[in-house]
């Protein structure tokens, strides 16, 4: 029986050597003071990766938000969203070279590794950084869609009850992400936030045909589950 834990230089476990590409440092990181690197001499603070940072209070991410819609109104939406898609497809691809080199051995992109695995990696630090905690739903995947959870929103926990939703930069992020990662363009909305008196934001990431079609339930008062229902 072959030894494939020693193939190619592998480590058990499917860790790949450094002498053969892989990564130096370790994977796992569960605390802040494993991620966050602070240089007081020059006033900085980097994450893990070298990238560097910044501390935000709530009251500087409201501010934000309502100073944008206080400049541009309606379109302060979309204005969000396109930054978050920037955002995601930006911070896609870099975190496609961390991957390579810390899970693919120099090798290996995130198109080559488990798909799950791949964005339960990308979204920790997130979760680290304040921008709360996800779930990755699958299960409708066979329409050619995904739904993501999202329980305390960095920008929802910020905000007043609206009754409508305002976390646009987060269905911006998502949409950017995923069109970065299945090669084509996707789109997302966020069917139900916090800010409308629900206990988590809830984004649906398809086509842009379905997610407007999403929209125009939404805007009809439809729950996420009714919307959902109505897309089959």
């Amino acid at each position: 029986m072959t030894d494939t834990a020693n193939m190619a230089g592998d480590k058990p476990g499917g860790f790949i050597d450094s002498a053969a590409g892989g990564y130096k440092g370790y994977h796992n990181y569960y605390v802040p003071e494993e991620y966050f690197r602070h240089d007081e001499h020059h006033g900085a603070i980097y994450l893990r990766d070298g990238q560097r940072a910044a501390k935000v209070t709530e009251a500087f991410v409201n501010g934000l938000h309502m100073g944008i819609e206080e400049e541009v109104g309606n379109a302060g939406t979309l204005l969000m969203y396109k930054c978050g898609k920037e955002w995601g497809a930006q911070d896609m691809k870099r975190f496609n070279t961390r991957m390579r080199h810390e899970f693919g051995g120099g090798k290996h992109d995130i198109w080559n590794m488990n798909f799950r695995f791949v964005m339960e990696c990308w979204w920790w630090p997130l979760t680290i950084t304040g921008f709360g905690a996800w779930s990755l739903d699958l299960s409708f995947k066979s329409k050619d869609l995904m739904m993501v959870e999202i329980r305390n929103s960095a920008v929802a926990q910020s905000m007043k009850m609206l009754g409508k939703p305002v976390c646009h930069l987060y269905a911006g992020l998502f949409a950017g992400v995923f069109s970065f990662y299945e090669k084509k363009e996707r789109e997302c909305i966020e069917l139900q936030c916090y800010s409308m008196g629900n206990d988590v934001c809830k984004f649906l990431i398809g086509d842009e045909k379905r997610v407007n079609a999403a929209e125009f339930w939404r805007q009809e008062g439809a729950s996420a589950v009714e919307i959902m229902g109505q897309l089959d």
